[in-house]
Parts: C-alpha cells; sequence; structure tokens
C-alpha cells in the first residue's frame, strides 16, 4: 500500500491579530480534539504536556504510552501520529518559532542547548502531579497573557517559557542520567545544529568536522563527552531516523532513497540498513504499511 501523506503544519503567526512567535493550545475530547490516524509534523518545536487521561502515539513509527503527566517534545520535521485516546484525555500544546527566543538572547544555538529537543534522544519525559501542576499552571499563564496582548506580553510570555524549558531540561537530564555539559559546549551544540541542517547530504565525521572547522579528534572528543557516544554513532543513528522516514512516509522507491542519502549503490544501502536495524529498506517498509 502507498504510504500516508504527511500533514504538514507551518506557523501561524497573525493568530492573535499581530505576528506573534509562539502560541499555547489547549486540547480536549470535549473541546479542540486530536485527530487520529492522520500522521503530521511541524516546521517549528513544541511540547505537549498531558493534563489528564491516557493515549497512545507513535513518533517517527515508535509507538508510546502516555498518562497524566507526560512531557511530549515535537521536534521540528518529526514525524507523529495519534494512535488512541481516552474520554478524559486533555492537554496543553505549547509551541513557538525558534526566533521568538534566539533573537531576545542573540542565540542561534538556544534550541540545540535542550537535551530533550534532540533527535536521538527519548521524546518523551514522565513526571510527577507535582511537575505537571506547576507547568500546566505556566501554560494556563500564557494562554490568559495570549487572549489579551498587551505592549510587553512578549517579554512575560519569553519569560514564562524560558523558565518552562529549563525547568524540564533539568528534568529531562536526571530522569535519562544525561551529560548536563552539553548546554555550554560549543563543539557538540554546533554539531547538532549542523546535523539537522545537513545530514541528507554529509554523513561522515570529516565533513562535520570540515563545517565547524575542528579536527576530527576535537569532534569526538566534544561529542563523547556531552553524550557518551561517537560522532558516527550520533551521525549514523540520525541517518536511520531519515532512511525511516522516507521509507514510512514517501512513495520513493529504494533507489531513489539511496540515491538522495549519498549511498553509491542499492547494495550497500540494504548492507547498511540491514546491519544496524536486522531488515532490509524493503521488509521494513512492508511490515509498516498499513
Amino acid at each position: 500500500m502507498a504510504p500516508l501523506e504527511v500533514k504538514k503544519y507551518n506557523f501561524t503567526r497573525r493568530k492573535y491579530g499581530r505576528e506573534f512567535l509562539m502560541d499555547c493550545v489547549f486540547f480536549s475530547e470535549a473541546k479542540r480534539k486530536v485527530v487520529l490516524g492522520l500522521p503530521f509534523c511541524y516546521n517549528f518545536h513544541g511540547i505537549f504536556i498531558q493534563n489528564t487521561g491516557q493515549a497512545k502515539i507513535a513518533i517517527d513509527n515508535d509507538i508510546s504510552p502516555l498518562k497524566k503527566g507526560s512531557f511530549i517534545f515535537l521536534r521540528a520535521n518529526q514525524v507523529r501520529e495519534w494512535l488512541s485516546v481516552t474520554p478524559d484525555f486533555s492537554g496543553y500544546l505549547l509551541i513557538f518559532e525558534n526566533e521568538f527566543i534566539e533573537t531576545f538572547f542573540n542565540d542561534p544555538l538556544f534550541i540545540h542547548r535542550f537535551q530533550f529537543f534532540h533527535t536521538n534522544q527519548p521524546a518523551i519525559l514522565h513526571c510527577d502531579d507535582q511537575f505537571l501542576l506547576e507547568h500546566a499552571s505556566n501554560c494556563e499563564k500564557i494562554r490568559v497573557e495570549l487572549a489579551n496582548l498587551q505592549d510587553d506580553s512578549h517579554h512575560y510570555i519569553r519569560s514564562l517559557l524560558y523558565t518552562i524549558l529549563i525547568q524540564i531540561n533539568r528534568r529531562y537530564i536526571k530522569g535519562f542520567n544525561l551529560s548536563n555539559e552539553l548546554y555550554q559546549n560549543s563543539i557538540s551544540l554546533r554539531f547538532r545544529k549542523s546535523l539537522e541542517e545537513n545530514i541528507r547530504d554529509k554523513q561522515r565525521v570529516g565533513d562535520y568536522a570540515d563545517l565547524l572547522k575542528v579536527s576530527r579528534s576535537q569532534l569526538n572528543t566534544a561529542i563523547k563527552k556531552t553524550s557518551g557516544k561517537s560522532a558516527s554513532t550520533i551521525i549514523r543513528e540520525r541517518l536511520l531516523t531519515e532512511v525511516k522516514r522516507d521509507l514510512l512516509y514517501s512513495n520513493k522507491n529504494i533507489s531513489e532513497i539511496a540515491y538522495q542519502l549519498g549511498f553509491s549503490d542499492n547494495s550497500n544501502f540494504v548492507r547498511f540498513y540491514k546491519m544496524h536495524t536486522g531488515q532490509t529498506p524493503s521488509e521494513f517498509r512492508t511490515g509498516h504499511s498499513k
């Protein structure tokens, strides 16, 4: 069967009558519902904070059960699909364009400082009621402010958003026992940014060392220090994610995917994919077709 078409959402900049680069929406089965069975992606980042109920979501085809206190990290261009929700399901969708904060802090690496927005990290964090209540309250404050915009609202909302991101990042690092050194590691941060921008064209450690103007050794040392993995492992994991998206959510044939991702021929592509997943690309696509 043909792959499902992915619904792509762009940010609505003038929803509130003037350009505003962030939003906070309350979802519930009683009011604004999620759409089941429709793959979708955003061209911006966000966090969904589940307030009540249970649900099930597929994130780049990895299925995860959700419950009250689940924080779902919505990374740009990542394909998601809601599979089920209970009648009491509700939550806050907090979304923003990078520009909303990057320009304020004059920091083009801002979004990459948060571990939970990295593609190779878990996309869901489960938190206790107290942590949920605190951030649901912050989301509600943002919603109220957006509904009554004033000249200084963008400063107030930025402060709330920044507080949410910092506190969640701390909880995420502790919950998954990650390094807290990434936040200030310039080489690792620039590597992460460059990887997202270039993964379809560049898949060698040397490519990224050249882009960042550092040695391969410097790059590997920085990545190992902040992730516990080698640069080549991070690149391979990110490339496999890209391959799976093409297999599941595009009409490209195997040869097209191999060519567009820089493999010299089909046999090398099939060998690479099977070595790291245990399946051929065709077997994976067939096994996950709907």
